[in-house]
């Protein structure tokens, strides 16, 4: 088969780190299968493909988009050209765009849920945000939407994404394909770490320099660390943001900087994976998620997260887990109190939301080449 993937768009780590995933996934097939990648100008991504070049399957264009009308020109002029140059058999739209006018199979891959969230567009109604949810998210949701609705193939990474687009788009008539993007062999779980209350607790935050975006919802961290110092509770933070960063936002408070440790954005997955130490609790806020690759690595690698009481972390990461409910930092505080009563269970705790990890990803698709052999069969 020849494939056309359409990378156009990504450019954060996590993304690599699904993209990476589908090489390696390409790769240990025994083939003689061809992949067209379209990608556009980044640093990391040129590291990526640097990595890649040398296999013949792989056949990299890396692109300079100039911006969103420009990307959405060159998906449907420009892969109109690349089709027929390459005699391609399907497109495997990896960033959720497609090309509803051309005359090719398209498989779209869901990677982000803010165009697909009633949760998120109720509470920029609730802060008033109505200027930056239409910057943000009306203009967008209604270009992928329009996309969406003329595409029989989807592929998702859990249950949660099917129930989220089924509120704005009809699913019934669609093929969507549930797939793991998680490495769950058993060697990729750490054993828990080791955990002494009566020692300094680290809090720690993973998120990139998007930390201000309203699904991010930075601002419960925020008010849950000030709450835990009127309490006269002692910790530290680690956090993947710089503190320029946060000292030109009206998300932080200064009276954290002196607990805190600014790490800025970390590209090597090494480095967050050095922050993955004893007595460390990770807490994620976010409103909506996909999967939220900082928490499943901070379950890999044996350490205690907190998470929103929301569906889609019941669902991704496990029912029975530490969680709190959104917009309360009295609700995240009092969690975290908890875990200090519970320091007994703590392994144990661990070893079940990797244990749910585990078992959740191995009844998904764990190769892409399968879906594409599906879809090409219909």
């Amino acid at each position: 088969m020849k494939v056309l993937v359409n990378g156009i768009g990504i450019t954060n780590s996590g993304g690599l780190i699904v993209l990476e995933k589908f090489f390696i996934e390409c790769l240990e097939v025994e083939s003689e299968n061809i992949f067209v990648i379209i990608l556009s100008k980044n640093p990391l991504i040129s590291s990526l493909v640097d990595r890649y070049r040398v296999y013949q399957r792989f056949d990299f264009r890396v692109l300079e988009i100039r911006n969103y009308m420009h990307r959405l020109y060159f998906e449907n002029f420009g892969f109109k050209d690349i089709i027929r140059e390459c005699d391609i058999d399907l497109i495997y739209n990896f960033t959720g765009s497609a090309q509803p006018f051309l005359n090719c199979l398209q498989l779209v891959k869901i990677h982000n849920l803010l165009f697909y969230s009633n949760r998120l567009n109720k509470r920029y109604r609730e802060k008033f945000k109505f200027f930056l949810w239409i910057s943000q998210i009306l203009f967008k949701s209604i270009v992928f939407r329009f996309m969406l609705k003329r595409t029989r193939y989807i592929e998702i990474q859990s249950k949660h994404i099917e129930c989220s687009l089924s509120d704005f788009i009809n699913t019934t008539d669609k093929r969507i394909f549930i797939k793991s993007d998680i490495d769950v062999v058993n060697s990729s779980f750490k054993a828990p770490k080791h955990y002494n209350f009566s020692k300094k607790i680290k809090f720690l935050y993973i998120v990139g320099p998007h930390f201000d975006y309203m699904h991010k919802n930075f601002i419960d961290f925020t008010r849950g660390m000030v709450r835990l110092i009127k309490l006269g509770f002692d910790f530290e933070i680690d956090i993947t943001l710089t503190k320029d960063q946060l000292a030109q936002s009206t998300l932080w408070d200064k009276s954290l900087d002196a607990v805190t440790n600014f790490y800025g954005y970390l590209n090597d997955p090494r480095d967050v994976e050095a922050l993955f130490r004893d007595n460390t609790v990770l807490i994620s806020t976010s409103i909506i998620e996909t999967l939220g690759l900082h928490v499943i690595e901070a379950i890999k690698n044996g350490i205690l997260t907190i998470t929103p009481k929301e569906y889609y972390a019941n669902e991704v990461y496990g029912e029975d887990r530490y969680c709190y409910e959104l917009f309360s930092d009295k609700s995240l505080s009092n969690t975290i109190m908890n875990i200090l009563n519970d320091e007994d269970v703590i392994t144990n705790k661990i070893l079940v939301q990797q244990r749910h990890l585990r078992e959740n990803e191995m009844n998904k698709f764990n190769n892409v080449i399968d879906i594409f052999s599906e879809v090409l069969n219909v």
